[in-house]
């Protein structure tokens, strides 16, 4: 299973909660790296839930004040998840 993979997998839970479709992307100078995806596909319009100086977490509708803390909460997740598996 890849890394991408393995990080989506700790997205799901999320996603599904959410009901919607969220991925996050690092930021690589000027431009975004998808390093996890997950929930359902639904082709709609992208809303930019969460973003700072290192990463961006898109999803396929607005979300609440509410809703933000959950996205923080996957996010920081991620970033842990990510963190051990470079280290290993």
């Amino acid at each position: 299973m890849s890394d991408f993979e393995k990080l989506s997998e700790v997205l799901k839970p999320y996603a599904e909660r959410l009901n919607t479709k969220i991925w996050v992307c690092e930021k690589i100078g000027r431009r975004l790296s998808c390093i996890a995806r997950a929930g359902e596909e639904s082709y709609r319009e992208s809303f930019i839930a969460y973003e700072d100086d290192k990463y961006a977490v898109f999803c396929e509708r607005e979300i609440t004040d509410e809703e933000k803390n959950l996205i923080m909460q996957a996010l920081d997740d991620i970033v842990k998840f990510r963190k051990l598996l470079i280290s290993s």
